[in-house]
């Protein structure tokens, strides 16, 4: 594993550049500037990260609607800088423009992607279950309808309920952001009147059963590997609790060691030939005790600053690797702490309890030990306070409760 500098002196002398600044690109930002590389950050928004201390942000254009300014915008940042910067992608909306172009930008910044005929693969959600089922790993059962007689296919296999998802996950966020990953549809009647309607909105899908087992039954294996095809870092974690809850994005994470997931994920990457960071969400099937495969998404996640808070820096060690310098394989970590968006984590426990399974004092139990907020830290108090304008008007989270789980 690649030394964690955490002195500022030892100034690196290629800057990174990150793309999103969303709290995930924020989470990558610290993780570099905290061991002092110089951090600029890009979007198209002023979102979060741009408060930060430790990255210098800037607006861009937009990487899809505008993708040929975005790519000359981004060559002549590169430019501009002086010395080769080492890439960081944070968001689908730049992985996708940044992968057609990258023998182009391979001359101007270091990029570790997968090669873009499996990447193509990997965004295409159909054909990622596809390949995974090709390298035998677990998967749900998956449709991809195109026609009437799809649908019909589907109600007559009668795995109800379904979970209906989008094909470019791009494209849906356009149309219904990003928290709402889709819609479950409980029988014949919902089915058809859902796909109608996302279909005359021009957006595909899949349709797939729903695996059994509460989100508790979620996992994600992350892990990065060199350009080389070395693997380097193995890093687990346990979703606590989504927003939206059941089929969302994780609100309450914990680190959590689980050979029998880690030897799944790692063996998905290495068949398929992955380079680069990357996370691979199962879910725990109660029905027969197998890790299905919900998503795997070539670029950071959202709660990659709780692998650094575990001692796993996954920016510095993509850093070290761009520059050339060797490193180590990792599987350390420690087990058991808890990474908390605090604004979805409540919005989360009102969900929770109109369904009457979780109680205010039982969730707010839940979040005692040692944990990170996806904002808030000491050394860099800007992005918390920002969020906290939006949050508590978005969410409509009580300041009381804030106050009393800092403390």
């Amino acid at each position: 594993m690649a030394k964690q500098y955490n002195k500022p002196e030892m100034i690196q002398k290629n800057p990174a550049l990150v793309l999103g600044m969303f709290e995930t690109g924020l989470a990558v930002g610290r993780s570099l500037g905290r061991n002092g590389i110089k951090v600029y950050g890009l979007d198209f928004n002023k979102d979060i990260g741009f408060y930060s201390k430790y990255i210098k942000g800037e607006i861009c254009p937009h990487p899809i609607n505008e993708e040929k300014r975005f790519i000359e915008f981004l060559v002549s940042f590169g430019k501009n800088i002086g010395v080769k910067p080492v890439l960081f992608i944070t968001s689908d909306d730049y992985l996708n423009s940044v992968s057609k172009n990258v023998e182009y930008l391979d001359r101007y910044f270091y990029i570790n992607l997968p090669d873009n005929s499996l990447l193509k693969q990997i965004t295409n959600k159909y054909k990622q279950y596809q390949l995974a089922e090709k390298n035998l790993i677990p998967v749900p059962y998956t449709f991809q309808p195109d026609s009437k007689k799809d649908i019909d296919l589907i109600v007559n296999k009668k795995l109800f309920p379904y979970f209906i998802k989008a094909l470019d996950v791009t494209l849906w966020r356009k149309v219904f952001g990003g928290t709402k990953k889709g819609f479950i549809v409980k029988n014949e009647e919902e089915l058809r009147k859902v796909l109608s309607e996302i279909i005359s909105k021009g957006i595909k899908v899949i349709v797939q059963e729903v695996i059994s087992g509460e989100d508790t039954n979620h996992f994600k294996y992350c892990t990065y590997i060199s350009k080389r095809g070395k693997p380097i870092l193995h890093f687990t974690l346990q979703k606590i609790r989504q927003y939206p809850i059941h089929f969302g994005v994780g609100s309450c994470v914990k680190s959590i060691e689980n050979k029998e997931l880690e030897k799944l994920g790692e063996k998905f990457f290495k068949y398929i030939g992955f380079t680069g960071v990357g996370s691979a969400e199962f879910k725990l099937d109660n029905k027969d005790g197998k890790f299905k495969l919900i998503e795997l998404n070539p670029r950071y996640w959202q709660q990659n600053s709780l692998a650094e808070k575990c001692g796993m820096n996954f920016p510095i060690n993509q850093y070290q690797d761009s520059i050339g310098e060797k490193l180590k394989e990792s599987r350390n970590f420690k087990n058991g702490i808890k990474w908390v968006n605090i604004y979805m984590d409540f919005s989360s426990y009102l969900s929770y309890r109109k369904e009457k399974t979780l109680k205010f004092f039982n969730w707010l139990r839940s979040l005692s030990g040692q944990k990170i907020f996806s904002d808030f830290t000491w050394d860099d108090i800007k992005p918390a306070l920002y969020e906290i304008r939006f949050g508590l008007k978005i969410f409509k989270i009580p300041i009381f409760i804030i106050k009393r789980i800092i403390k």
